[in-house]
């Protein structure tokens, strides 16, 4: 069953994790507007590929939704293995999301980041 983890009635915008299609959702007036790809390996989300359908494109959605996503792993104390180059980018710059990344496991991270998550 789907969780909805951010709504802002403001910007009619609502983000849900939906674990039966591994994807969060970003839905804007009340239409999908994008994901970001998930699976779960143990105890870690494994974020595969963040999109947003063109029509929503350039309004900040995508940083919404990976902040959402990066918030709720790092409240659910749940670390994180990258393959998203736009959650890659967005962590390097609010390097304060570096923690959620799994050290063991930090897919592209490890390789962007100088050999260190926290570099």
């Amino acid at each position: 069953m789907a969780e909805v983890l951010f709504d802002d009635s403001e910007q009619r915008v609502q983000i849900v994790d939906d674990p039966e299609a591994r994807q969060y959702a970003l839905y804007v007036d009340g239409a999908q507007a994008g994901t970001l790809s998930y699976r779960i390996v143990g105890e870690r989300r494994v974020l595969g590929h963040t999109e947003v359908d063109e029509t929503y494109r350039g309004r900040g959605f995508a940083q919404i939704l990976i902040q959402v996503v990066l918030d709720d792993l790092r409240e659910r104390q749940q670390k994180a293995t990258v393959y998203c180059p736009a959650v890659d980018r967005f962590i390097k710059q609010h390097v304060k999301y570096a923690d959620v990344i799994d050290p063991s496991h930090p897919g592209i991270w490890f390789a962007s980041a100088a050999g260190s998550p926290t570099a």
